[in-house]
């Protein structure tokens, strides 16, 4: 009686200590933004702020981070459902660096409502912005 007493209050404590030092790193997405228009098979820049909100103030991303970009797309009727159909549009760069090259795949249609998705241990992603079908 005593064992499993002891046992479910030690498995409580680090329950609770895991809860409390898990840390969510879901930086903004500055670019791509709402007004943007990229066109299928160029190369541009995504980018992101360099601090995550701690639950008490706004501290930098640590280095030891690395994130992932996707590409994907919202549907009017299925807004949850983001849509990463592609492969990885760049992984392993370090999340605090703020910025990271990406090519668009070339065979993208025209659509108002793709989104890039920035994965570190969190996923965030873009406002829905507009990307062309190349030409």
């Amino acid at each position: 009686m005593f064992n499993k007493t002891v046992t479910t209050i030690l498995f409580f404590i680090a329950f609770v200590i895991s809860l409390t030092s898990a840390i969510v790193i879901n930086p903004k997405i500055t670019v791509p933004n709402s007004s943007t228009k990229w066109r299928a098979g160029n190369t541009y820049v995504v980018k992101w702020k360099t601090t995550y909100n701690d639950g008490n103030q706004d501290v930098a991303i640590p280095d030891e981070y690395k994130g992932t970009i996707k590409l994907g797309y919202l549907e009017k009727n299925d807004p949850y459902n983001e849509h990463l159909l592609w492969d990885d549009l760049a992984s392993g760069f370090k999340l605090n660096a703020g910025s990271q090259s990406i090519t668009l795949p070339s065979d993208l249609e025209t659509k108002r409502s793709y989104i890039i998705v920035l994965m570190g241990n969190s996923g965030n992603a873009s406002p829905k912005f507009t990307i062309q079908a190349a030409r």
